[in-house]
């Protein structure tokens, strides 16, 4: 006999809080540290479109 394979109870739960928490917590350490320091790198941006990047 088979049986079907079934996540257990709460996993799916505790995987989105986790992701939530994730979230608001690189949110408010990029509001402390400031968003320069934490991806300096998102100001620049490239003018030029290329298909090959």
């Amino acid at each position: 006999m088979t049986t079907m394979f079934t996540i257990p109870g709460n996993t799916l739960l505790v995987f989105g809080a986790g992701i939530v928490i994730a979230v608001i917590g690189f949110v408010i350490y990029g509001c402390v540290k400031g968003w320069k320091n934490v991806m300096p790198e998102y100001d620049k941006k490239n003018d030029e479109v290329t298909i090959d990047g």
